[in-house]
């Protein structure tokens, strides 16, 4: 598939269009890793040609604009980023800014996210009450579908540096994603922050967003300890069954253990 897209723009161009999951913005992330905001931003520009063209013509909702719109436009900033910075952690933080800002931008002209998912509930014959009760105010709908592009993109964007590692780089994706490591204020706002939004429940998935680039330097850094020590692959299937099992907690040990990572540094502690 890599190797398919990189043959010409109009692959690349193709395959973001079909709309497949992870594979199509990944395949945006691909392109402006490898020849950067030229073909990285034309390709953009043709995906979202087609959703722009619907909303005008009204066959197109503002949330389903924003919906499609907010993981490209995230994904091609992260990759972009990565690309000129050569810094995951730059990358990540460029990543959430953009998926936050198009889902607020979705928010504005939609007229509130929260009405906007209850009448398309409700129109589809969905249980417009247990959503009332899952997203009981504005923050935590906007807040929860910022934290779903967020990590949308954010697997898009690390299947891309896969692809360009196997295609141009081989091993180049393993070694850089285990060196990665939040410089310490913005690790120590980022937690700041989080725990903030713990204990104010409607900003609980805003929280999730602010964490987002804490919790990924938490699993490189596992990765790299299992790495380290060969204790195969055992505990990283452990690892993600229990992020999804047991998100929350998982999640605030992650948090903790990068800050402390920006910290100490771990890594260089453990060579010397």
């Amino acid at each position: 598939m890599a190797e398919f897209i990189m043959r010409g723009r109009v692959r690349a161009v193709l395959i973001t269009l079909v709309g497949i999951p992870l594979i199509s913005p990944a395949a945006l992330a691909l392109v402006s890793l490898r020849r950067g905001s030229g073909d990285g931003l034309m390709v953009l520009a043709w995906a979202l040609l087609p959703v722009v063209v619907m909303g005008f013509t009204g066959h197109m909702s503002p949330l389903m604009i924003g919906l499609t719109a907010s993981p490209l436009v995230a994904v091609c900033a992260g990759a972009l980023v990565l690309r000129s910075s050569r810094s995951w952690s730059a990358a990540l933080l460029a990543l959430a800014a953009a998926g936050a800002g198009g889902i607020l931008l979705t928010d504005h002209f939609s007229g509130g996210l929260l009405q906007t998912l209850l009448e398309a509930a409700e129109q589809a014959g969905g249980q417009v009450e247990q959503m009332q009760q899952v997203f009981s105010s504005e923050p935590l709908a906007t807040g929860y579908l910022t934290w779903f592009s967020v990590m949308y993109a954010g697997l898009a964007l690390a299947l891309a540096r896969h692809w360009q590692a196997l295609l141009y780089n081989p091993g180049g994706f393993r070694e850089e994603f285990h060196q990665l490591r939040m410089p310490l204020p913005l690790a120590g706002v980022g937690m700041l922050v989080w725990v903030y939004c713990l204990v104010n429940p409607d900003y609980v998935f805003w929280g999730g967003v602010v964490a987002f680039p804490l919790v990924v330097a938490g699993i490189a850094l596992v990765h790299w300890l299992v790495a380290s020590r060969n204790w195969g692959r055992g505990p990283l299937v452990a690892m993600y069954v229990a992020l999804v099992i047991a998100t929350l907690p998982l999640a605030g040990f992650l948090c903790g253990l990068a800050l402390i990572d920006s910290w100490i540094d771990i890594r260089r502690r453990a060579a010397k």
